[in-house]
C-alpha cells in the first residue's frame, strides 16, 4: 500500500508543532541554565529543577510525536524524528558545551574571590595588630574632635588624666608652646610644606607633663577632611638630652675654670714668692713681718679659692690610694657633728664596704660642703641621713643615665637632709661654679662645684635629688677598687717644730714665667743653693746636657708652651736614668702627674708655695 504524501495544510501543521516542539525544547534549556547562573553551584535544587522541566519537554515531545502519527506516515515521521532529533542533539551540546564553559569560569570566579576575602582577612588582621601593639600613639582627629585612638593613644591620655570624648586638645599642650603647635597644625591642614615632625609638651589636668613628638598626615574621613596622627614619648630621650646639655656645658665651664685657676696660681705665685724671699732676709722683729704674713694669709685665701676652681676644673694634686669610705664618712661627719648639734646625724655604714681609690683629704671637702649646705637649709635644725653601701650597676642603668657610667661595682654615698628642698630651676643649676641661692656674702658658689669636679676626677659621679619642701638627697657613686686597702699615715707636727731645711746642691729651675722664674730664683738662692734657670723646655735639655753632672735636681714646671713638661721629663729620663725631677704646676690632671710620678717623677708640689714648703720638699728629694 502506497503512502501519499501530505498534502499543503498537514505539511504546514507539522511544521507548526515541530516549531512548538522546538521552541520547548530551547525554552526548558535556558530556564535550565539560568537555574545554573541563580543557585549556589552545590545546590540540590538545581538538579531537582532540572529533572522537572526535562520530563515535562518529554510530556510535550511525546504529545506531539502521538498527535503527527495521526497525519504523517511513518517514514515521514521517521524521518521527522531523526531530523528532530538531530536538531535536540545539537542544541544540548552547545547548551552543554556553553554550560561547561559557565561552569568553569565560575569556579574561577569563586576561587579568586575566596583568595581575596582571604587576603583581605590578612590584611586588616596584620593592619589591626600593627595598629593596636604600636609603640606610638594613632588617633584621628576631625573638627577637633578624637575619632578614633590606639591602645597606646589611650594610655598616653589616661596618664595625663584626659579623656577622648569631647576634649579640646589645643588645651592639652603647654602654654609655652600650643601657639607654636596650633600654627603647625594649620598649615598642615592647608597642605604647606613644613618639617616632618614637631616637638613638644602635653600637659594633664594633674599637672603632669610629658614631651612628645607629632606628625599629622592628611586624610578623608566619611568624605570629610581629618588627620591621621602619630605621637611618639620623647619624655626620657629629651631627659637624657637635657642631662647630656648639662654635662657638655659643665665640661666646658670648667676647662675655662681651670685655665683661669692655673693663671690666677701663677701671679699668687709672684706675690707668695717674693713674701718668702723677704721673710728670709729679715728678722722675726722687724716692723715689716706682720704685714708680711698678713700678705702671706691672703695669698693662702686665694689658694684656696683657686684650689676650688681646681677641683670643679677636675685639676690639681690628688694622692690617690685604696681607701675605706666607711673610715672617711664617720671622720668628717664627727667634726661636723660637734659643730652643729642642732642637726640629729643619722648614719648607716656598710658591712665589708669595697675599697676606693679616693684622695681622702679631697673627699672631705666633698663631704664638708654636703653638710653645709644641708645645715643652712635647715636653720630651725633637722636630720642628717648618711649612708654607704655597695651597689651594683647593671647595663641598663648604665645606658638610661647620661653620666657615661660603666656597669659594675661601686660604693654609693648618699647625704640627706630634711631641709626646704629646691625647686626644678636651681636643681638644674646647682653644680655651676659662682651660683648660690645664699645671701651675698654668705658663699662663693664653689662648694657643690668643686665637690662635682673632685667626684668626677675620681671616676665617679653624683646625682640630685629634692622638692620643695620634702629634703634634698644627694647620691655618689665610687667605683671599687681591686686593690687592698692603705691606712693613713699619722699625722706629726714636724712642719711646724722644724725650721726651714736649707742646702748647697745645684738645682736646675724651669719655668716659662718670667715672675716665678724671678722669685724661684730667689727663693731657691736664699735657702743655700746654686741655681740654673731655663726659661722654656728646649733651654731646659740644652743646659742638662752641658751640664748634667754637675745638677743635682729639677724644679719643673708642668705647663709649657712648646716642649711640655712631660715631653722634657721624658727627655730627662733618656739623658739620666737618675734624674731627680720635682714637678710643680698651677693646673695639671691627676691622670697625668700619676703617671709621670709612675715613670720616677721624684714628687709634686702645687703653686703657690712658700719656701718653707719648696725647702722641705727639696730636701725630702735629695735627702732620699
Amino acid at each position: 500500500m502506497q503512502i501519499k504524501p501530505p498534502d499543503k495544510d498537514k505539511r504546514l501543521l507539522v511544521v507548526a508543532m515541530l516549531s512548538v516542539v522546538c521552541g520547548l525544547v530551547v525554552a526548558g534549556l535556558d530556564l535550565y541554565i539560568a537555574s545554573w547562573r541563580s543557585l549556589p553551584e552545590s545546590s540540590s535544587l538545581v538538579w531537582l529543577s532540572a529533572l522537572v522541566k526535562v520530563t515535562l519537554i518529554a510530556l510535550v515531545l511525546l504529545l506531539g510525536y502521538l498527535s503527527l502519527q495521526a497525519v504523517l506516515s511513518r517514514r515521514q515521521l521517521a524521518q521527522l524524528l531523526a531530523e528532530t532529533k538531530h536538531a535536540f542533539e545539537e542544541v544540548v551540546r552547545q547548551s552543554t558545551s556553553q554550560r561547561d564553559d559557565f561552569n568553569q569560569q565560575l569556579g574561577q570566579e569563586v576561587t579568586e574571590r575566596r583568595r581575596m576575602e582571604t587576603a583581605l582577612r590578612e590584611s586588616e588582621e596584620k593592619y589591626r595588630l600593627l595598629v593596636e601593639n604600636a609603640n606610638e600613639a594613632i588617633f584621628i582627629l576631625q573638627d577637633d574632635q578624637i575619632k578614633f585612638t590606639n591602645p597606646k593613644a589611650e594610655e598616653i591620655l589616661n596618664r595625663l588624666t584626659i579623656y577622648p570624648t569631647g576634649v579640646n586638645l589645643a588645651k592639652c599642650i603647654h602654654p609655652h608652646e600650643r601657639d607654636k603647635v596650633i600654627e603647625w597644625y594649620q598649615r598642615r591642614l592647608e597642605g604647606k610644606e613644613l618639617p616632618y615632625s614637631l616637638m613638644f609638651r602635653l600637659e594633664g589636668e594633674n599637672s603632669t607633663s610629658i614631651w612628645v613628638e607629632l606628625n599629622s598626615i592628611l586624610i578623608k574621613l566619611n568624605g570629610e577632611a581629618a588627620t591621621l596622627n602619630f605621637i611618639r614619648d620623647v619624655t626620657l630621650q629629651k631627659k637624657l638630652e637635657e642631662q647630656f646639655y648639662q654635662s657638655q656645658k659643665m665640661e666646658s665651664i670648667g676647662t675655662l675654670a681651670g685655665g683661669i685657676a692655673h693663671d690666677f696660681n701663677n701671679l699668687l705665685m709672684g706675690i707668695q714668692g717674693n713674701v718668702s724671699v723677704m721673710n728670709l732676709e729679715i728678722e722675726d722683729g722687724n716692723p715689716l713681718h706682720e704685714s708680711l704674713q698678713s700678705i702671706a694669709r691672703c695669698v693662702q685665701s686665694g689658694s684656696q679659692l683657686t684650689n676650688q676652681l681646681l677641683a670643679f676644673a677636675r685639676g690639681g694634686k690628688y694622692i690617690v690610694k685604696p681607701s675605706d669610705l666607711n673610715a672617711i664618712v664617720k671622720k668628717s661627719s664627727d667634726i661636723f657633728g660637734r659643730t652643729k648639734r642642732e642637726i640629729n646625724i643619722h648614719r648607716v655604714f656598710a658591712l665589708d664596704v669595697w675599697p676606693v681609690e679616693v684622695d681622702s683629704g679631697q673627699i672631705e671637702q666633698v663631704l664638708m660642703n654636703l653638710f653645709v649646705n644641708a645645715w643652712q637649709a635647715m636653720p630651725d635644725g633637722g636630720d642628717l641621713f648618711i649612708a654607704v653601701e655597695n651597689v651594683e650597676l647593671d647595663e641598663h642603668y648604665a645606658r638610661v643615665k647620661s653620666y657615661n657610667v660603666r656597669p659594675g661595682h661601686y660604693v654609693k654615698l648618699s647625704v640627706t637632709d630634711s631641709g626646704v628642698g629646691m625647686d626644678a630651676e636651681t636643681r638644674k643649676r646647682i653644680f655651676e661654679p659662682f651660683f648660690s641661692t645664699k645671701e651675698k656674702g654668705m658663699g662663693t658658689g664653689l662648694g657643690l662645684a668643686s665637690a662635682y669636679g673632685i667626684i668626677k676626677n675620681h671616676g665617679g659621679f653624683i646625682n640630685c635629688y629634692s622638692e620643695l619642701g620634702q629634703g634634698t638627697t644627694f647620691n655618689i657613686y665610687f667605683p671599687e677598687s681591686y686593690q687592698g686597702i692603705v691606712d693613713d699615715a699619722p699625722e706629726t707636727d714636724d712642719d711646724l717644730t722644724t725650721g726651714v731645711p736649707r742646702g748647697t746642691e745645684t738645682i736646675l729651675f724651669v719655668d716659662d714665667d718670667e715672675e716665678n722664674l724671678t722669685v724661684g730664683r730667689k727663693i731657691l738662692a736664699g735657702l743655700g743653693y746654686q741655681v740654673y734657670i731655663a726659661r722654656d723646655g728646649k733651654t731646659s735639655l740644652e743646659i742638662y746636657t752641658a751640664m748634667g753632672e754637675q745638677i743635682d735636681m729639677v724644679v719643673l714646671d708642668y705647663v709649657m708652651p712648646g716642649i711640655g713638661g712631660r715631653e722634657v721629663f721624658e727627655a730627662l729620663r733618656r739623658l739620666d736614668p737618675d734624674v731627680r725631677v720635682l714637678l710643680s704646676s698651677g693646673y695639671s690632671s691627676n691622670n697625668q702627674v700619676a703617671h709621670m710620678l709612675d715613670q720616677g717623677c721624684k714628687g709634686f708640689i702645687q703653686k703657690p708655695y712658700d719656701a718653707g714648703r719648696m725647702a722641705r720638699k727639696i730636701r725630702e728629694i735629695l735627702d732620699t
